[in-house]
């Protein structure tokens, strides 16, 4: 039996548990169900037709708690032997520096499930350099914007002839000035995408420790 067997095993016996529990509630009991018309004298007791039900337990209380003991055994052994097996089993992979690395399954495991989904994060968190914008001031990891925007208001006036006439009067500029040390867009999808990379091959490091024989208890 391989790492794998084990842990497929393992869930096996646990839908099994869940099985032999829910008969061990069913197995305290049979019930015998029905409408009576006299409950003394002749006739005490018994069903008026069509109105009897009856259930009958399939397993005995014994029964139950012996299945129950020995899947609780077999999987007690079984967790044991994956403990001592996850600290033998080893597998090679290139880290994100592109060294190679042996690492065991609970190592694996932690990089999987905790550090991978960290470093995704914080790479989508990076602030993204602005699109589209006028560039007038650049350094090696900045560049330098404005945005301009026109601010009137509308001015009403009457011509010799007594007619309305509307005209916008020009007030100022509002001129916002950035510093934006944003990464380009393309610089974040490479690293999102490298860190999915490192993710599939974590995956793959835990399927070929997986391989390993199980270990057995002394």
């Amino acid at each position: 039996m391989t790492l794998g067997d084990a842990f497929n095993r393992r869930k096996k016996l646990a839908a099994d548990l869940q099985s032999w529990i829910n008969r061990l509630s069913l197995s305290g009991n049979e019930r015998r169900a029905y409408r009576t018309s006299r409950l003394e004298g002749e006739g005490a007791y018994r069903p008026q037709p069509g109105t009897e039900k009856a259930t009958r337990r399939e397993y005995t209380v014994q029964e139950c708690r012996e299945r129950i003991a020995a899947i609780l055994e077999e999987d007690r052994e079984l967790a044991l032997r994956i403990s001592r097996t996850n600290q033998l089993a080893r597998a090679e992979i290139e880290d994100l520096d592109g060294r190679m690395r042996l690492l065991s399954i609970p190592e694996l495991l932690v990089l999987k499930d905790d550090t991978i989904p960290k470093l995704e994060q914080a790479a989508r968190a990076v602030p993204l350099r602005a699109d589209d914008v006028g560039v007038y001031e650049s350094g090696d990891d900045w560049v330098r914007y404005r945005t301009v925007k026109k601010i009137e208001r509308k001015r009403e006036s009457f011509s010799e002839k007594g007619l309305k006439v509307e005209e916008m009067e020009l007030l100022g500029y509002d001129v916002v000035e950035v510093t934006d040390y944003g990464a380009a867009r393309r610089a974040q999808w490479d690293e999102i995408d490298r860190i999915g990379e490192f993710a599939q091959r974590v995956k793959q490091a835990i399927n070929q420790a997986n391989k390993t024989d199980l270990a057995e208890l002394d």
